[in-house]
Parts: C-alpha cells; structure tokens; sequence
C-alpha cells in the first residue's frame, strides 16, 4: 500500500488516507478522534469511494470534489464509504474556519 497521504482538505475533515490496493477508492489510514469524521463514524480501513457523486482513486480527486463544494457555497459534502461489504454515505462539513 502507498504512504498515507494527508492533503489539506482532508486534514481539515481529520482524515489520513492511501491509495486502495485494488485501485477503487481511498483507504483511511488515520481519523483523528477529535474530527467531524470521528464524530460521523469513519474508521480506518473504511474505504472512500465517491465524494460528491463523483468517483475517487487520488487524493487529489478527493481534495478537488471537497474544494469545488466550499466553493459553489456548499456546508458538506456526501462522502460514499465502504466498511465490510457495506456501503453508506457520510457528509462532512467543508469550509470551517
């Protein structure tokens, strides 16, 4: 697996991620227990697979989907994770200061 990778979007939503194995989605590597992804239950080993309906594979797709939703004034963006075999959906507030 890649190193993780902890762009500023993704920081800032208290997530750590890297590249899936299979190359579908992100793997969360780290959550910080104090963050907005904390709180909405990610976990590591959960695995990103669309932000804002569209597809990721690269940390820079997720860090564009989440800075084209802070800037078309969006307060959260829809994050499809998977845990085990299961899918949910997941929004996270964008653009707190």
């Amino acid at each position: 697996m890649p190193a993780p990778a902890k762009a500023d979007a993704l920081a800032d939503l208290g997530l750590t991620i890297a590249k899936s194995d299979d190359g579908n989605g992100l793997v969360v590597t780290d959550v910080d227990p104090n963050s907005d992804a904390a709180d909405r239950g990610i976990q590591p080993g959960d695995v990103i697979t669309a932000v804002s309906s569209a597809k990721v594979n690269t940390t820079d797709d997720v860090s564009k989907a989440i800075a084209d939703a802070a800037k078309a004034g969006r307060k959260a963006v829809l994050m499809q994770i998977t845990r085990d075999d299961s899918s949910r959906f997941v929004a996270l507030p964008v653009g707190k200061a």
